[in-house]
């Protein structure tokens, strides 16, 4: 008769989970590549045969002969329960009386074999009792208790395929660790997209301006500067502070952003900042004054003529930086940057004319200076 089943489990409808377990794991155990051949096309253990599973009510007896009668293999889930179950002994009596002992493997998920104690006996009835009838036919169970469900496991698929149990133990530790493996570098590029996709980037931009002693200029309409990062506009009041800026995708991650600045006495700035890979970004902007401060610059001419005087020596503080004025009364001072203010002292001389003095000069680059002559 053609086996249509691998096998069928024969079990006590206590052991369901037990039977559930076997059943799932050996329909999904692959067989080794250098064994599949041997076993016709399919390269699994399917199907196998599990009653409660696969039967309806009212044909019980007659299905259960015909696919117990068409499966190569008998395992039988022994424990306690098998042992007081009638139809697991029948199903046994069954496949032996039909000359295939050799056939049958016992899985022992509870009890022990052969036992004194009838509460703790695990095999049917008949299967004892045919093996104490016939000492040399002693069946050998495999006990989930005394290996572990994974080596038990794999010592019934090397009993039904008559391969090693060493063999098929070696290839699925290699297995196993192939699916842990497998597993883990699964579990970390979920956990890379997650966190790549779901969490956002928080950006700061912190401006450096170490140049206190200089004014922080305003827009005419009381604006102090703008910050335009990735789009969004950012009003200052201070330039030399930490703002705390709207929030990228996380997508964005490793990706630049363009980042304009623009406030009064300073340059304009236009570039592009990277965004870092974790969870914040600190981007930095060192700010550069403009020459609004650098130059004092100008004429000096006489009061009454307006004609321009030559020579005249231009200083502010306190002589500390002069300078010339040429035939057209022109002078330029270039201030260093730690020197410059809003306001300087300021003294102009020239022969025959006054000293012309101004404590607080507002910094120009075109200011007039009107002389007046001597002794009037």
């Amino acid at each position: 008769m053609e086996r249509k089943n691998f096998a069928f489990i024969s079990y006590n409808h206590h052991d369901v989970k037990w039977a559930k377990w076997l059943q799932k794991n050996l329909e999904h155990y692959k067989l080794p590549t250098e064994i599949h051949n041997e076993f016709e096309d399919s390269r699994f253990i399917r199907p196998v045969f599990r009653d409660q599973t696969d039967l309806n009510t009212g044909v019980l007896g007659n299905v259960l002969r015909d696919n117990l009668l068409a499966s190569k293999f008998l395992i039988v889930l022994c424990s306690p329960n098998s042992a007081k179950s009638e139809w697991v002994s029948k199903e046994v009596q069954s496949f032996i009386e039909w000359g295939r002992l050799d056939c049958i493997i016992p899985l022992i998920v509870d009890g022990q074999p052969n036992c004194y104690d009838p509460n703790l006996e695990c095999f049917p009835r008949y299967l004892k009792e045919y093996t104490s009838e016939h000492p040399e036919t002693e069946l050998l169970g495999v006990s989930i208790e005394e290996v572990g469900k994974e080596k038990a496991f794999i010592r019934v698929v090397s009993r039904m395929l008559g391969v090693s149990f060493d063999t098929l133990w070696k290839r699925h530790e290699r297995e196993r660790r192939r699916r842990i493996a497998l597993r883990t570098v699964s579990s970390l590029v979920a956990l890379f997209l997650l966190y790549w996709l779901a969490f956002p980037v928080q950006l700061s931009m912190t401006l450096h301006d170490q140049l206190h002693h200089l004014p922080f200029g305003t827009t005419p309409d009381g604006v102090g500067g703008v910050l335009t990062v990735n789009g969004n506009e950012y009003q200052l009041t201070s330039l030399d502070t930490t703002l705390q800026l709207s929030s990228l995708a996380g997508f964005r991650r490793l990706s630049s952003v363009e980042v304009s600045f623009k406030a009064p006495y300073y340059d304009s700035i236009s570039t592009r900042q990277q965004i870092g890979s974790g969870l914040q970004t600190e981007l930095s902007l060192n700010l550069k004054r403009d020459d609004t401060f650098r130059f004092f610059a100008g004429r000096v001419l006489d009061f009454e003529t307006q004609d321009p005087i030559a020579g005249a020596v231009f200083s502010i503080d306190n002589g500390a930086f002069t300078a010339e004025t040429d035939t057209e009364g022109r002078f330029s001072v270039d201030i260093p940057i730690d020197a410059q203010r809003e306001y300087k002292d300021v003294e102009v001389r020239a022969d025959g004319y006054e000293l012309f003095e101004s404590p607080e000069e507002t910094v120009d680059a075109d200011v007039v200076f009107l002389l007046h002559k001597s002794g009037k």
